[in-house]
């Protein structure tokens, strides 16, 4: 496997690891059912996201990048307590930024992955960029229904 794809591996396990510290937190901060089944339900998915890279790190003998519990953790919580103080829609609008984030970032290495021994490679990424345009799309209409 190339540098540029075990590159790309990293920064994806690093990303959508983030994702799920930070969707985790927001479990904890609401007592809006709905909304935390959202949120438990995009963490699962993007665990998921996770997995599949660890996974393709693991086949080229590469260890995931140490993501320091700690920093996530207190990251995830410092972003969950602030955007709890100022509400639901903000904590939706860092969803947002966090998506389409990744949205930008799936797409960039779609374009890279044309060769065809990257086919399937290709479908997944597709199909977890349509995870981040569903989350993204779910959030945008919470914020709508819920303004400030």
């Amino acid at each position: 496997m190339d540098q540029k794809l075990l590159s790309r591996f990293k920064e994806f396990y690093t990303l959508e690891t983030f994702q799920v510290a930070y969707y985790n937190e927001q479990l904890q901060s609401s007592t809006d059912e709905y909304y935390c089944h959202a949120f438990e339900k995009m963490a699962q998915i993007e665990q998921g996201h996770v997995d599949f890279f660890a996974e393709e790190l693991d086949k080229a003998n590469v260890d995931p990048p140490t993501v320091k519990g700690s920093v996530f953790s207190l990251a995830g919580t410092f972003l969950g307590d602030m955007v709890k103080s100022t509400g639901a829609h903000n904590t939706c609008k860092l969803g947002m930024a966090l998506e389409n984030k990744a949205i930008q970032t799936y797409q960039a290495f779609i374009q890279e992955s044309t060769d065809k021994k990257y086919s399937i490679l290709r479908r997944t990424l597709m199909e977890y960029r349509l995870d981040e345009e569903f989350h993204s799309l779910w959030l945008q209409d919470y914020m709508k229904k819920h303004p400030i």
